[in-house]
């Protein structure tokens, strides 16, 4: 409950960022949507810009953090960043199981709440909605919305993946660029 209180801001600004990205993914989809091949690109965009946006708050949250743990403020936490993403992806994790459980129990009530959920699931994951359109059409020409609820269970772990290794990168002042071989310059002023 302590780790619920103290990490509850980082969780819903990481929730809120996926919000903003809902609204542009959601754009570029509906813009895109005549055309497989932009529509395909345009959303893969859209996930890597969200995955770039949660890279940056993951990281600032464990460069903080570094601060307090080189302080002997705080314990390190290698896999505090992977609670902070999966706090703030929960409601994703919940519309999916919730879509799930109204598929499995197949009554009318369980398929309403799992129409709604959906529904929310999608609005709340624009990111991803040109990508789960395309695999649809592709993979599951002749299954209705609810056949693929799955999805909506595979759609956060990029999230949590990133906010985990961003989180411990930034707890050990490493940058991605780093990785790829880039060197930025220092910014520091004269």
């Amino acid at each position: 409950m302590e780790f619920l209180k103290e990490n509850s801001y980082n969780m819903v600004k990481m929730f809120v960022d996926q919000i903003a990205m809902t609204v542009f993914g959601t754009i570029v989809t509906i813009a895109t949507s005549g055309n497989d091949d932009l529509l395909l690109v345009a959303s893969l965009f859209s996930i890597v810009f969200y995955l770039v946006v949660l890279y940056t708050v993951g990281w600032d949250i464990g460069a903080r953090d570094k601060i307090k743990i080189d302080g002997g403020r705080m314990r390190e936490m290698p896999a505090k960043g992977f609670l902070i993403a999966l706090g703030a992806n929960s409601i994703n994790i919940l519309l999916a199981l919730l879509i799930g459980l109204g598929i499995l129990i197949n009554t009318e009530w369980a398929g309403n709440i799992s129409m709604v959920c959906n529904a929310i699931a999608r609005l709340i994951q624009g990111m991803y909605l040109g990508v789960i359109k395309l695999a649809e059409d592709a993979l599951f020409v002749d299954a209705v919305i609810q056949d693929v609820w799955w999805w909506f269970l595979i759609t956060p772990i990029p999230a949590i993946v990133t906010g985990g290794l961003s989180y411990y990168m930034g707890s050990k002042n490493k940058r991605i660029s780093e990785i790829f071989g880039i060197k930025l310059k220092n910014n520091t002023r004269k």
